[in-house]
């Protein structure tokens, strides 16, 4: 009788061990449990900090505050984007100021790596000026050409009155401003870019080069059929992180100009702040943010679609 009861015991225990196996899901049983555990720190920050300001952006966005209360207002604010024409300059200064910041940060850093690759005595003084910038933030680097620009005693100034031309109010002339609000970007990234087409340079192999070198082809041509593609997948990531970049620009608005003279220079993330925390505007604010995250997700649709099935990776 012990020995039945211990054997009834037993295989009670073992089907009631195998009901429990059968009851809990299938990611329990083969650890998925500690995986999910793990990611939830990750998934945690990731509501937090980036799926929940998104949600809440796109429901600013139908929204105008009136006092300490929220309206639903539907289409107003992205009416009023595109109708005012305070709106519609800042919306064309961005559009110019990035595909400007895209080609010349392709080509331009990819010309620049290559001057950086030349085998030349003390290229590392050529090199300095253009990687220093990499570790240095944007607000020293306007800082530097804030000082540069200035009408009295600026660098610039300085040396067009040695060469005998006339002086010039950069940051205050309309038609100067943005240029030269591109030209402290460019000063600051254009290294940035250049180091990745500088490491994609050196890994090309040697032995095609020379053979078209010997062959009588010329720079160009070889930029053009051998170094361009070769160089394809870091022209597509170097373009990404480009568009990415001069969206985001602000600091070198805020410290040289501030959006002016008469709106020239502000840009879309410039204007965003000017809403949202200085006129308290968060309804357009909101809509602008909105319209900000739609171009960069068709951008990088397009770069994916367009770009990625160019991109030679052997």
């Amino acid at each position: 009788m012990p020995n039945q009861f211990h054997r009834q015991n037993g295989g009670g225990e073992a089907t009631s061990s195998s009901a429990r196996s059968l009851a809990m899901p299938s990611f329990m049983r083969t650890g998925g449990a500690v995986a999910y555990l793990f990611l939830l720190p990750s998934l945690v920050f990731l509501a937090v900090f980036t799926l929940w300001p998104i949600v809440s952006v796109i429901w600013g966005s139908f929204h105008a505050r009136r006092g300490r209360s929220q309206i639903f207002v539907g289409l107003d604010n992205f009416e009023r984007i595109f109708s005012d024409p305070f709106s519609q300059q800042v919306i064309l200064n961005t559009v110019g100021y990035v595909t400007l910041s895209l080609l010349l940060s392709v080509f331009g850093g990819l010309l620049l790596a290559i001057l950086m690759n030349q085998g030349l005595k003390n290229i590392g003084f050529f090199r300095f000026p253009f990687l220093a910038t990499i570790a240095m933030p944007m607000v020293s680097v306007a800082s530097i050409w804030l000082f540069m620009y200035s009408p009295r005693v600026g660098l610039l100034n300085d040396i067009l009155g040695g060469l005998g031309l006339p002086r010039s109010n950069w940051l205050s002339d309309p038609d100067l401003a943005l240029p030269g609000l591109f030209v402290v970007y460019l000063w600051k990234q254009l290294g940035y870019f250049a180091l990745f087409y500088l490491a994609a340079l050196q890994s090309l192999p040697d032995d095609v080069l020379e053979a078209a070198t010997l062959d009588g082809v010329t720079f160009w041509q070889k930029l053009r059929h051998i170094i361009w593609p070769l160089v394809s997948p870091t022209t597509y990531f170097v373009s990404t992180i480009g568009v990415l970049n001069s969206l985001q620009q602000v600091d070198h608005v805020f410290v040289l100009t501030q959006g002016g003279p008469n709106n020239a220079t502000s840009l879309a993330l410039y204007y965003v702040y000017e809403q949202g925390f200085k006129w308290f505007k968060t309804g357009i604010a909101s809509a602008m943010t909105v319209v900000l995250l739609s171009v960069l997700l068709t951008m990088a649709i397009l770069q994916f679609v367009y770009l990625e099935r160019r991109v030679h990776y052997e």
